[in-house]
């Protein structure tokens, strides 16, 4: 979630999201395919759902409006689907044949790659709601948490090889020196942090699942 930039003092601090939606904290009105504020569905056809500007919209409403009239009056190498000279098929989704500019077709494609970045879940379903972001203690790590315990996980596995006991010990060379244990903020996470904050890791875990957006 590299999109999101946050100012913040403590733990609880004010977070700025420059790129998300609306706080939600309950089901998507429109499902998993919802837009963020602003946007709205391109309606190109029925089922298409990628989310525009209301103007895009208008816009391929008015294409499918005067598409008829951008075809071949004598039909061509594409049947009567042929486009006149200057016209291209739209191809917002498969099977699109609307016949547009070139231009237009060319901000129909800026708009299928941009569509997923402007729906709710624009991460999928590990979405955060407002306010929080993946902890991402490792890659996959999609936890919800507060932006500072993100910054703090960042910060444990940058200090990881410092905590550990370089003796080894019971647990091999994963064995933390006294007064640390695992963080175990999922399987197989052996980074050494505080009994404290393992504790809170623990927290972040059972309260990760509410801090997503419900699609």
């Amino acid at each position: 979630m590299n999109s999101i930039r946050i100012i913040s003092a403590a733990f609880a601090a004010t977070v700025v999201a420059l790129s998300c939606g609306p706080a939600i904290g309950g089901p998507l009105d429109y499902g998993p395919d919802t837009c963020q504020y602003g946007y709205v569905w391109r309606d190109a056809a029925p089922n298409d759902h990628v989310c525009v500007t209301p103007a895009e919209r208008q816009i391929a409403a008015r294409q499918n409006d005067e598409g008829p009239s951008h075809r071949s009056p004598t039909g061509g190498a594409y049947g009567p689907n042929t486009c006149a000279f200057g016209y291209v098929w739209r191809e917002a989704f498969s099977g699109d044949v609307v016949c547009v500019t070139p231009a237009e077709r060319s901000a129909t494609a800026r708009q299928n790659a941009q569509g997923l970045s402007h729906r709710v879940l624009a991460y999928g379903p590990d979405t955060c709601r407002q306010g929080f972001v993946w902890r991402e203690a490792a890659p996959s790590d999609h936890i919800c948490v507060p932006p500072m315990s993100r910054s703090m996980a960042a910060n444990e596995n940058s200090l990881a090889d410092s905590r550990r006991s370089p003796t080894g010990g019971s647990y091999g060379p994963n064995t933390c020196k006294f007064g640390f244990v695992w963080r175990e903020a999922f399987s197989g996470d052996v980074v050494c942090v505080t009994t404290l904050r393992r504790t809170e890791v623990a927290e972040e875990n059972r309260l990760g699942p509410s801090r997503r957006v419900t699609p």
